[in-house]
């Protein structure tokens, strides 16, 4: 019985990290989103303090933010944006609310980005939001 179930895990691990693996061919690296934040935010139900951090893919739609020092990171899961951003540069963009940011988007170019879904998302567009763009670098985003 448990050898069916560690089966089980590693099947379900293999499907989790396929289209992780399968994006990187001939060896190259990850791409990998470095950001200074200048005020503490939020991901979903976690706060994080002002700081370097990076964001790494871990799966199809599921990134990982990690700061760079400490233990402090969290993975979560995005969805696709519509349409692509004029702006072009890589950037995490974050709603404000009376200086509560949460973060909302990620774009490692002009066409690749992810919406972070949120509890406030609405109630922040009702409110009159502002909207932060914090600038980042990304390595293999191309």
């Amino acid at each position: 019985m448990q050898s069916a179930a560690f089966a089980s895990r590693v099947a379900i691990g293999l499907l989790l990290i396929s289209p992780w693996l399968n994006a990187q061919p001939n060896g190259q690296v990850p791409p990998k989103i470095t950001v200074d934040v200048p005020f503490d935010f939020m991901v979903g139900h976690v706060m994080f303090p002002a700081g370097h951090y990076t964001v790494k893919p871990v799966g199809s739609r599921t990134f990982h933010l990690q700061a760079t020092h400490g233990r402090a990171g969290v993975t979560f899961t995005t969805g696709p944006i519509g349409t692509p951003s004029p702006a072009g540069a890589t950037r995490l963009i974050f709603l404000s609310e009376n200086r509560h940011y949460q973060l909302r988007e990620l774009w490692m170019n002009s066409v690749i980005g992810a919406r972070i879904p949120g509890p406030k998302v609405e109630q922040l567009r009702t409110l009159g939001e502002s909207r932060v763009e914090v600038p980042a670098s990304c390595t293999a985003c191309n």
